[in-house]
């Protein structure tokens, strides 16, 4: 009898570091695999932040080509049909290309704060979800731990419960 049920525990015992090995095996691999995919989500929203930045830029440096053009032809204009009034109109255009660059700079610095913000933001959001997916594992994690506790405990009034009947 007593063989029969150490034997019985011994399978138990078997079946249980089976039951945790094959825990722990499926944790690991589910923790991988969350921060495999995590990284490839922050390396996307970099790659397409990064265009996006590029995209601006090169959208505002086109904007700021196109105005001094245009503000160098309209100059050229003036001096050619206005010749005795040179000297009033070349004061009031460079009054006005300052006033241009100025304000092109300011919407620049505006643009630049937004972009920042935004990429702030992404951060912000982006260390939110893995801090969650980290709460998520931690409570899997812990969930399995206590399983094992619970039938760790079993085993033992198992055990108690058989040495109290011998």
């Amino acid at each position: 009898m007593e063989a029969k049920l150490e034997g019985r525990i011994q399978a138990l015992e078997g079946k249980l570091e089976r039951q945790i090995q094959a825990v722990e095996t499926k944790l690991e691999g589910r923790i991988q695999a969350v921060e495999t995919k995590l990284e490839r989500q922050i390396q996307a929203v970099e790659t397409r932040l990064e265009g996006r930045i590029q995209e601006v830029e090169t959208k505002l440096e086109g904007r700021i080509q196109a105005v001094e053009t245009k503000l160098e032809g309209r100059i050229q204009e003036v001096e050619i049909k206005l010749e005795r009034q040179i000297q009033a109109v070349e004061t009031k255009l460079e009054g006005q290309i300052q006033e241009v660059k100025t304000s092109l700079e300011g919407q620049i610095r505006a643009v630049e704060t937004r972009l920042e913000e935004r990429i702030q933001a992404v951060e912000t959001k982006l260390e939110g979800r893995i801090e969650n997916l980290r709460q998520e594992v931690k409570a899997e994690i812990n969930t399995a731990f206590n399983k094992t506790m619970l039938l760790l405990t079993a085993i033992g009034v198992v055990l108690a419960l058989l040495s109290i009947f011998r």
